[in-house]
């Protein structure tokens, strides 16, 4: 089963959302990569997973250059370059597409770029993952400039979805729901850590994910084996098998977890470990209550369940964080983000417990913030399953 899922995002209003803070706060001009937020604010498709560097001539000049008036260059490399001009053929925001040519001086043609917009202020937003030599060429070209990083203004938007993002990401939560369950039916002992992982992302890509959101995981963990390899080993007897791994699909990410058990009956820490995690999601799940908590007392609801069933020290990361165009965004469900939640505000909720040299429990679902508690994008049985 392919999900197929057509929803329009309304590119426009947030770019001149975008605008007029630039204008309220006169900054002149705003340059992003192609990346995560040039997508949220124009949908401009990212270009793409890159598992090792990856770089071209100029990469550090190239992406959109946006002024606070009007006035949008995006400026691309000529090999490649027909993917950068295709992303603005139906974006009439989009007023020209410069390519840039090895032979051409990327600083020159950055310096011809920035000459086209009324630089009043000498106020650029950048980027937060902009190239040092991005910076480093505009205060050449601009020797009175004054930067801002571009999550200032951003972060805040990405936030809290609109009823169009909440819909999407619902559909990635669906495909998660269904990768998991084909992924669980083909599990077997004999098999490695390895196969699973590729099976995972295989199913992603059968049932219309554009590819992983991050790094599949899938640990083995055994008290036979105290010390876990790095090496993927096979499955067997007594094992308790972690997932960790989400979809990118419409420019949008889940993150999913849970635990399988190799062998019957089930031992009683691994139930009651387990136990423990389930209540202390529940729990937080329910206090996702608009305007009533912050994210880092949210991390306090859960962790206070697991400290005291004694188990406080064997869970250590935070409850969870912000996704949404990206895996990681904040807020983040941990001290001292005293962010507010609100309605529309989607987190991974990711209790665990991990036992030294021993067997661990986690579970991790997708769930946005209402006036009525947490609603979570994945259905999936959040049960201990058997093989």
């Amino acid at each position: 089963m392919t999900i197929i899922f057509l929803i329009e995002m309304d590119f426009k209003s947030r770019l001149e959302k975008i605008r007029e803070t630039m204008r309220d706060q006169s900054i002149d001009l705003l340059y992003l990569r192609r990346e995560a937020d040039l997508f949220y604010l124009t949908g401009i498709n990212r270009s793409g997973p890159s598992m090792t560097d990856h770089n071209s001539y100029g990469d550090y000049v190239q992406g959109a250059y946006i002024g606070a008036d009007d006035g949008f260059i995006l400026l691309g490399p000529r090999m490649g370059g027909r993917g950068w001009i295709k992303e603005a053929d139906d974006k009439p925001f989009i007023d020209e597409v410069r390519i840039l040519d090895e032979t051409e001086s990327p600083k020159k043609v950055m310096a011809e770029v920035l000459s086209k917009f009324k630089i009043k202020n000498n106020h650029v937003i950048i980027d937060n993952r902009a190239w040092s030599h991005t910076l480093l060429l505009m205060y050449e070209i601009l020797p009175k400039l004054k930067t801002t990083p571009a999550s200032d203004l951003i972060s805040p938007m990405r936030m809290i979805k609109t009823n169009e993002e909440i819909e999407v990401m619902k559909e990635i939560g669906k495909i998660t729901d269904i990768v998991y369950g084909k992924v669980v039916d083909t599990i077997k002992r004999g098999q490695t850590s390895l196969d699973v992982v590729t099976e995972i992302d295989y199913q992603f890509k059968k049932h219309g994910a554009d590819y992983t959101s991050f790094v599949s995981t899938v640990s083995l963990r055994n008290p036979k084996y105290p010390t876990p390899g790095t090496k993927p080993r096979v499955i067997e007897e007594g094992d308790v098998i972690s997932f960790d791994f989400g979809g990118f699909y419409k420019g949008y990410c889940s993150d999913f977890g849970r635990i399988i058990y190799v062998g019957k009956p089930v031992p009683k820490e691994v139930v009651d470990i387990h136990g423990k995690v389930m209540e202390a999601q529940k729990t937080a799940i329910k206090k996702m209550i608009d305007n009533t908590i912050t994210a880092q007392d949210l991390d306090k609801v859960a962790r206070g369940i697991i400290e005291k069933a004694g188990y406080g020290s064997y869970f250590g990361h935070r409850l969870g964080h912000g996704i949404g165009v990206t895996v990681h965004e904040p807020p983040y469900l941990y001290i001292p983000d005293d962010t507010v939640l609100r309605s529309g505000m989607c987190f991974t909720v990711e209790p665990s417990i991990l036992l030294p040299n021993s067997w661990s429990a986690r579970v991790e679902d997708v769930v946005m913030v209402t006036k009525n508690g947490g609603v979570p994008f994945s259905n999936y049985s959040t049960e201990i399953t058997i093989i």
